[in-house]
C-alpha cells in the first residue's frame, strides 16, 4: 500500500465533454433568440400587411355599397349621357 502508487483517475474527458455541452447549450441558446427575433420580425410585419389588407377591404365594402345605391347609378348614367326611356335629351352647341 505504502510502495505502490494508485493512479489517479483522469477527469479531463469529463470536463472537455461538460464544456462541450455547455457550449452547444449556449449555441443553440443564441440561435434560438435569433430565430425568434426574425419571427418576431416577419409576424409585426405581416400583422401591418393584414390591418392594411382589411382597410381595403372596409373602403371596397364602402364603394360597393355607395356603387349600388340607385340614386349613385342614375347620376352616374346622367353623367355618361344617359336618358331614361321616356325621356328627351336636349344637347346644347356651345359657339
Amino acid at each position: 500500500m505504502y510502495g505502490v502508487e494508485r493512479a489517479r483517475p483522469s477527469h479531463r474527458l469529463l470536463y472537455l465533454l461538460f464544456a462541450l455541452g455547455l457550449f452547444e447549450v449556449a449555441g443553440l441558446f443564441f440561435f434560438e433568440s435569433y430565430r425568434y427575433y426574425q419571427i418576431s420580425r416577419e409576424v409585426a410585419r405581416l400583422e401591418q400587411e393584414n390591418e392594411a389588407l382589411w382597410a381595403k377591404v372596409r373602403d371596397l365594402r364602402a364603394e360597393l355599397a355607395h356603387a349600388n345605391d340607385p340614386a349613385e347609378l342614375e347620376a352616374l348614367a346622367r353623367r355618361l349621357g344617359l336618358v331614361k326611356k321616356d325621356e328627351v335629351l336636349y344637347v346644347r352647341k356651345s359657339h
